[in-house]
Protein backbone atom coordinates (compact mmCIF):
# COMPACT_ATOMS: atom_id res chain seq x y z
CA UNK A 1 0.00 0.00 0.00
CA UNK A 2 1.73 3.11 -1.17
CA UNK A 3 1.02 6.74 -0.23
CA UNK A 4 -1.75 8.03 -2.44
CA UNK A 5 -1.97 11.72 -1.90
CA UNK A 6 1.98 12.48 -2.44
CA UNK A 7 2.67 14.03 -5.74
CA UNK A 8 5.69 13.33 -8.58
CA UNK A 9 7.25 16.80 -6.70
CA UNK A 10 6.77 15.57 -2.93
CA UNK A 11 8.64 12.10 -4.04
CA UNK A 12 11.27 13.98 -5.32
CA UNK A 13 11.48 16.38 -2.12
CA UNK A 14 11.56 13.61 -0.04
CA UNK A 15 14.07 11.51 -2.11
CA UNK A 16 16.51 14.62 -1.16
CA UNK A 17 16.64 13.87 2.53
CA UNK A 18 16.35 9.68 1.76
CA UNK A 19 18.92 7.53 2.12
CA UNK A 20 18.70 4.28 0.48
CA UNK A 21 19.62 0.98 2.16
CA UNK A 22 19.82 -2.58 1.38
CA UNK A 23 19.02 -5.71 4.06
CA UNK A 24 20.09 -8.89 3.68
CA UNK A 25 17.60 -11.91 3.63
CA UNK A 26 15.91 -12.11 7.97
CA UNK A 27 17.88 -9.14 8.35
CA UNK A 28 15.86 -6.86 10.70
CA UNK A 29 14.24 -3.62 9.33
CA UNK A 30 12.65 -2.97 12.71
CA UNK A 31 13.01 -4.31 15.97
CA UNK A 32 9.68 -5.15 17.92
CA UNK A 33 9.65 -2.55 21.22
CA UNK A 34 12.30 -0.73 19.54
CA UNK A 35 12.26 3.25 19.08
CA UNK A 36 13.07 3.24 15.61
CA UNK A 37 13.99 6.90 14.30
CA UNK A 38 13.57 6.34 10.68
CA UNK A 39 10.19 5.41 8.36
CA UNK A 40 11.03 2.97 5.62
CA UNK A 41 9.36 2.93 2.04
CA UNK A 42 10.34 -0.34 -0.11
CA UNK A 43 11.76 0.11 -3.08
CA UNK A 44 12.50 -3.63 -3.73
CA UNK A 45 12.59 -6.88 -2.49
CA UNK A 46 10.22 -7.85 0.08
CA UNK A 47 10.06 -7.72 3.93
CA UNK A 48 7.71 -9.73 6.44
CA UNK A 49 6.00 -8.54 9.57
CA UNK A 50 6.12 -10.20 12.52
CA UNK A 51 5.06 -10.17 15.98
CA UNK A 52 7.34 -13.44 17.50
CA UNK A 53 9.36 -14.46 15.60
CA UNK A 54 9.04 -16.45 12.52
CA UNK A 55 5.24 -15.51 12.89
CA UNK A 56 4.32 -13.41 9.92
CA UNK A 57 1.32 -11.09 10.31
CA UNK A 58 1.89 -9.37 7.12
CA UNK A 59 3.69 -9.10 4.23
CA UNK A 60 5.22 -6.31 2.16
CA UNK A 61 6.75 -5.20 -1.42
CA UNK A 62 7.55 -2.35 -3.02
CA UNK A 63 6.08 1.03 -2.12
CA UNK A 64 4.93 -0.04 1.23
CA UNK A 65 5.93 1.59 4.23
CA UNK A 66 6.74 0.61 7.59
CA UNK A 67 7.69 2.62 11.27
CA UNK A 68 4.54 4.68 10.28
CA UNK A 69 3.00 3.58 13.33
CA UNK A 70 6.15 4.55 15.56
CA UNK A 71 6.46 7.76 13.67
CA UNK A 72 2.75 9.21 14.46
CA UNK A 73 3.20 7.97 18.01
CA UNK A 74 6.75 8.65 18.75
CA UNK A 75 6.52 5.39 20.31
CA UNK A 76 8.34 1.99 20.38
CA UNK A 77 7.62 -0.31 17.01
CA UNK A 78 4.41 -3.02 17.75
CA UNK A 79 6.15 -5.45 15.62
CA UNK A 80 9.24 -6.77 13.65
CA UNK A 81 9.88 -5.82 10.26
CA UNK A 82 12.63 -8.55 8.42
CA UNK A 83 13.99 -8.73 4.82
CA UNK A 84 12.36 -11.75 3.47
CA UNK A 85 14.83 -11.45 0.12
CA UNK A 86 17.65 -9.17 -0.67
CA UNK A 87 15.39 -5.89 0.42
CA UNK A 88 16.02 -1.81 -0.89
CA UNK A 89 14.81 0.58 1.34
CA UNK A 90 14.49 4.42 1.15
CA UNK A 91 15.07 5.72 5.26
CA UNK A 92 13.42 8.66 5.76
CA UNK A 93 14.87 10.13 9.61
CA UNK A 94 12.29 11.52 11.93
CA UNK A 95 14.05 14.56 12.43
CA UNK A 96 14.82 15.26 8.94
CA UNK A 97 11.14 14.66 7.57
CA UNK A 98 9.86 17.15 10.57
CA UNK A 99 11.93 19.50 8.89
CA UNK A 100 10.82 19.23 5.20
CA UNK A 101 7.33 19.76 6.82
CA UNK A 102 7.86 22.57 8.55
CA UNK A 103 8.33 24.24 5.32
CA UNK A 104 5.91 22.13 3.52
CA UNK A 105 2.83 22.49 5.38
CA UNK A 106 0.98 21.23 1.75
CA UNK A 107 3.03 17.93 1.63
CA UNK A 108 2.61 17.33 5.38
CA UNK A 109 -0.89 17.42 4.97
CA UNK A 110 -0.96 15.21 2.04
CA UNK A 111 1.70 12.83 3.80
CA UNK A 112 -0.49 12.66 7.01
CA UNK A 113 -3.91 11.93 5.09
CA UNK A 114 -1.61 9.14 2.90
CA UNK A 115 -1.03 7.62 6.01
CA UNK A 116 -4.09 7.70 7.37
CA UNK A 117 -5.85 5.90 4.49
CA UNK A 118 -2.74 3.09 4.51
CA UNK A 119 -3.44 2.27 8.05
CA UNK A 120 -7.20 2.63 7.95
CA UNK A 121 -7.17 0.11 4.59
CA UNK A 122 -4.57 -2.54 7.07
CA UNK A 123 -7.13 -2.32 9.63
CA UNK A 124 -9.53 -3.17 7.38
CA UNK A 125 -7.93 -5.72 5.96
CA UNK A 126 -6.29 -6.99 9.39
CA UNK A 127 -10.87 -7.00 10.92
CA UNK A 128 -11.65 -9.39 7.40
CA UNK A 129 -9.10 -11.58 8.54
CA UNK A 130 -10.24 -12.23 12.20
CA UNK A 131 -13.85 -12.30 11.02
CA UNK A 132 -13.09 -15.00 8.90
CA UNK A 133 -10.91 -16.67 11.47
CA UNK A 134 -13.49 -16.64 13.84
CA UNK A 135 -16.56 -18.11 11.65
CA UNK A 136 -14.09 -21.02 10.89
CA UNK A 137 -14.24 -21.22 15.00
Amino acid sequence: MQLKYLTANDWALLKTISRRLVFKPREMIITINSRPNTLFILAAGSAVVEVLRGTTIAKLAPGDVCGEMAFIESNAASASVVAETETTVDALDFPALTEVFNHHPHLEARFYKSLALLLSQRLRATSMQLSKAAART
